[in-house]
């Protein structure tokens, strides 16, 4: 009996340490799989400011290619030299607010697409994580599981032991 006892009880460390170190390795995941959230959160709060700053960049684009339009058009039918100064001077600064707004708008694209980029390969570590995470869970309760046997095993051993000696 007292053989079975020790064995019994070098058995119970043992499923204690391996659901301490799944505990252990569990608790590492979720603070990892914590900043990632952390970080795909900020990512897509930049996304979301970044595209709308497109947008809006767009549409002012938008709105100084029609501007243009009815310059060339009023140029067209321009009397004066001085009504053809002003239009083309306007013209002008209207061509270089469009090209101030092209070159921001290729920048932000870029910064989106590295961003988009970021966060896929985020969401892909993100996942790998849950992976890791539920094949902790399913150990744990694995070891959990055994446990419960060793521990019902012991009980009907001690039930009979009880029995033989009652």
């Amino acid at each position: 009996m007292k053989e079975f006892v020790e064995n019994f009880e070098e058995k119970l460390q043992h499923f204690k340490k391996l659901i301490d170190k799944a505990k252990e390795d569990l608790k590492k995941i979720e603070k990892e799989l914590a900043a990632k959230k952390d970080e795909l959160l900020k990512i897509e709060e930049e996304i979301i400011a970044i595209s709308k700053e497109i947008k809006e960049r767009e549409h002012r684009v938008h709105d100084i290619l029609n501007k243009l339009k009815r310059i060339q058009k009023a140029t067209l039918k321009a009397q004066t030299d001085r009504e053809f100064e002003m239009l083309e001077r306007d013209r002008a600064r209207l061509l270089k607010e469009l090209h101030q707004h092209d070159k921001k708008l290729k920048e932000l694209k870029e910064k989106y697409e590295k961003l988009t980029t970021k966060e896929m390969k985020l969401l892909d570590e993100e996942m790998e994580l849950e992976k890791k995470k539920a094949k902790l869970l399913h150990k744990k309760e694995t070891y959990l599981q055994k446990l419960e046997q060793i521990m019902a095993k012991f009980q009907k051993r001690i039930d009979r032991f009880r029995e033989m000696f009652s």
